[in-house]
């Protein structure tokens, strides 16, 4: 118990005592995490509007034109009865044609110039999220509805998987970017830490000296080390919720994002993950700086 009330007795007047240098260290783990809150908010969001796609991916089935009407709703049911489908919808070639006329203007003189059945019938199948959940899987179930039936089945495949590309070269950018943020900051944060040590070279060398081991000596800079991190995640949060409100509400407001939702804030587990990155950054830079010190000192 006397250790420890001299372990955090000590830890608050170097905090005091070199508030500056402790600042600065604060400051340079609120950066980075700031930098790796940026990314984070940008990449749940993005995950978050891709679900709300996956969740309206649909195929086109498109029928060939001497299958009898008859034989079309008793496909659209055996499809409708498979586990993959949510929903289910005949469009017959009339109705494809009212559609793309409403969408459409002008339309209507191409339309009868090409005869009533310029379009033809077909099934838009929407797929449950544990279909559409991966190109791969939408595929299969694609291939599955192959057959005689249908002469065409569209499911913008192509644009699937460059944009899952896309999403995973993102990640990967994202992963090397934040390791090496908090590599750098890492760095900066020891040897800011590192001019704390060695103005308390006297001291620690009369420690030393005394026989205190090396974990009583490390001790109070890693209470400093989580003090530093602490503020840094503070910081860090502030930072992030003002680059929200200020500059992602305003963007979403200018260009009228509407079909992607309202950008959320990072919800509690990703701000429970940055202030344990903050702790551990900070407790991880004073450790490296005292053992480095200890190694080099007489």
């Amino acid at each position: 118990m006397h250790s420890l009330q001299h372990i955090l007795r000590r830890a608050l007047r170097s905090l005091w005592e070199h508030l500056y240098l402790n600042a600065m260290a604060a400051l340079v783990i609120g950066a980075a995490l700031l930098l790796m809150g940026v990314y984070l908010t940008v990449q749940y969001n993005l995950n978050a509007i891709v679900d709300t796609w996956d969740r309206d991916v649909h195929i086109s089935a498109y029928f060939h034109d001497d299958v009898p009407e008859e034989r079309r709703f008793a496909v659209r049911d055996q499809v409708a009865a498979r586990a993959e489908v949510l929903q289910v919808r005949y469009v017959s070639s009339a109705d494809a044609r009212e559609w793309l006329r409403d969408e459409v203007e002008d339309i209507g003189p191409v339309l009868e110039e090409l005869g009533d059945d310029a379009l033809p019938a077909s099934l838009e199948i929407s797929l449950a999220p544990e279909a559409s959940s991966t190109p791969e899987a939408i595929s299969a179930f694609a291939k599955s509805l192959e057959g005689p039936d249908f002469e065409d089945l569209d499911y913008g495949q192509e644009w699937i998987e460059r944009f899952n590309a896309f999403l995973s070269l993102l990640q990967l950018l994202g992963a090397v970017l934040g390791a090496l943020i908090g590599v750098a900051a890492l760095f900066l944060v020891a040897n800011t830490v590192h001019l704390i040590v060695y103005n308390r070279r006297d001291e620690l060398e009369v420690q030393k000296l005394v026989g205190a081991t090396g974990t009583y000596i490390t001790a109070p800079f890693l209470v400093e080390g989580a003090a530093q991190g602490l503020v840094g995640a503070i910081l860090s949060l502030v930072g992030l919720w003002g680059v929200h409100r200020l500059l992602v509400v305003r963007l979403q407001e200018a260009l009228q994002l509407g079909l992607a939702g309202e950008l959320a804030f990072l919800p509690w587990p990703y701000r429970i993950a940055l202030f344990a990155a903050g702790l551990l950054l900070g407790v991880t830079a004073a450790f490296v700086s005292v053992r480095r010190f200890l190694a080099t000192a007489p």
